[in-house]
C-alpha cells in the first residue's frame, strides 16, 4: 500500500535532477550555501569532486556530520558558518548553490 504521508520537501532525487538540468555537477567544486542537515548535500556530492557545505546552524552541522560519518560522502567538507565569513574568499568554485534557505 502506498503511502500518503506529506511533506514539505519535494521527493528525494526531484532537486538534483532540477539542478542537472540547469547547472552539471558532475567533477565540479561545489559550495553550497545554508545546507541544513546535508539532505539536499548527501544527493549530488557522489556526483562532484568536492563539496564545501556551510550552515549557521550547529544542531544541523552536527546532524549532517553523524549522518556523513555513518556513511555518507566523503568528499563533503561541512561547516558551522555563514557565507559573509566564509574563511577561505576567492577559494575556487565551479558551482555555487542554496535551496531552502530563506
Amino acid at each position: 500500500m502506498a503511502t500518503t504521508e506529506l511533506s514539505a520537501y519535494p521527493g528525494e532525487g526531484f532537486e538534483p535532477r532540477l539542478i542537472e538540468r540547469f547547472v552539471s555537477l558532475r567533477n565540479k567544486r561545489v559550495l553550497e550555501i545554508g545546507c541544513g542537515d546535508g539532505r539536499l548535500t548527501f544527493q549530488y556530492a557522489p556526483h562532484a569532486s568536492s563539496v564545501l557545505a556551510i550552515d549557521p546552524d550547529r544542531p544541523s552541522i552536527d546532524e549532517a556530520l553523524f549522518q556523513q560519518g555513518e556513511g555518507g560522502a566523503p568528499n563533503i567538507d561541512f561547516r558551522l558558518g555563514s557565507i559573509e565569513r566564509l574563511t577561505r574568499p576567492g577559494a575556487p568554485f565551479d558551482v555555487a548553490l542554496f535551496s531552502w534557505s530563506l
